[in-house]
């Protein structure tokens, strides 16, 4: 169970950001209605993209994800451990019971942000933008190389599912490199410097050979948290954007499983 502290900071974050959320969309709305701006079936999915991570719209929404989404469910137990109450937590759990609730936790709280906001993002544009529509071959989507249809309803809702869960599974992954971090300070950053480098790493060595650029598909964090919205080097994803983003979440989820184990055989050894 969390605390009552810890809940009202979750409140406070999640209320914080949707109110971001809500400026953003506004204002991309805003940008996008001129004169004679004539909507259709493809616009509600249009502007849905634009203000996604990596969308047109996003630059800082992103950096705010990154900061708040990943830290959000792990940062009670990652301070518990760092100012030295995790002895209390042990004797009552063991490790194995701590990770194991802070990994679930974690988990899905970055998932449930995630989604929160996409909801949210749908509501205001369904309100002040365009209505809810969708169309089975849509010319706006079939512009891009990497959706998960052309068919604008089960783009959405795959893209919501997937990035939803990319985002829990990223926030473990934080989780796992914040058992490492003894710096409070330095691991409420985390989220956002690591995805960061996540980001621009890959394109350093992407472009090397045509390996390296598969490779660089999988661990670029726009994959896991937001499939599709970057075409890496303007390609299409080898074998598609849905095996790409499998692959990349069993990546990370794998990483921050041995992340989690090696420290708890740290631990155990009293080193």
């Amino acid at each position: 169970m969390l605390s009552k502290r810890t809940n009202k900071i979750i409140i406070i974050a999640l209320l914080g950001y949707l109110v971001f959320i809500t400026y953003l969309v506004l204002s991309a709305i805003n940008s996008e209605l001129r004169p004679r701006t004539t909507v259709d079936a493809n616009s509600f999915i249009y502007m849905f993209n634009e203000v996604q991570p990596f969308g047109v719209y996003s630059s800082f929404s992103l950096i705010l994800a990154l900061l708040i989404f990943p830290i959000v469910g792990s940062f009670a137990p990652i301070f518990i451990k760092n100012n030295n109450g995790i002895t209390n937590v042990l004797q009552r759990s063991g490790y194995a019971k701590f990770l194991r609730k802070a990994s679930w936790q974690t988990f899905l709280l970055g998932m449930s942000f995630s989604l929160l906001s996409e909801i949210f993002e749908i509501i205001l544009i369904n309100w002040n933008y365009a209505p809810i529509a969708f169309t089975n071959n849509s010319f706006y989507l079939g512009q891009f190389f990497n959706t998960f249809s052309k068919n604008s309803l089960i783009q959405l809702l795959a893209y919501m599912v997937t990035s939803s869960i990319g985002w829990g599974i990223f926030s473990v992954f934080i989780f796992a490199c914040g058992l490492y971090i003894k710096k409070n300070p330095l691991f409420i950053v985390s989220g956002a410097v690591l995805g960061l480098i996540l980001l621009l790493l890959p394109t350093l060595y992407g472009m090397m050979n045509y390996f390296l650029y598969a490779v660089a598909n999988v661990t670029e964090i726009s994959t896991l948290i937001a499939p599709g919205m970057i075409s890496f080097a303007g390609q299409k994803a080898p074998g598609g954007i849905m095996i790409i983003w499998i692959i990349s979440a069993i990546l990370f989820a794998l990483i921050a499983w041995i992340l989690m184990m090696t420290w708890q055989k740290k631990q155990l050894r009293g080193k």
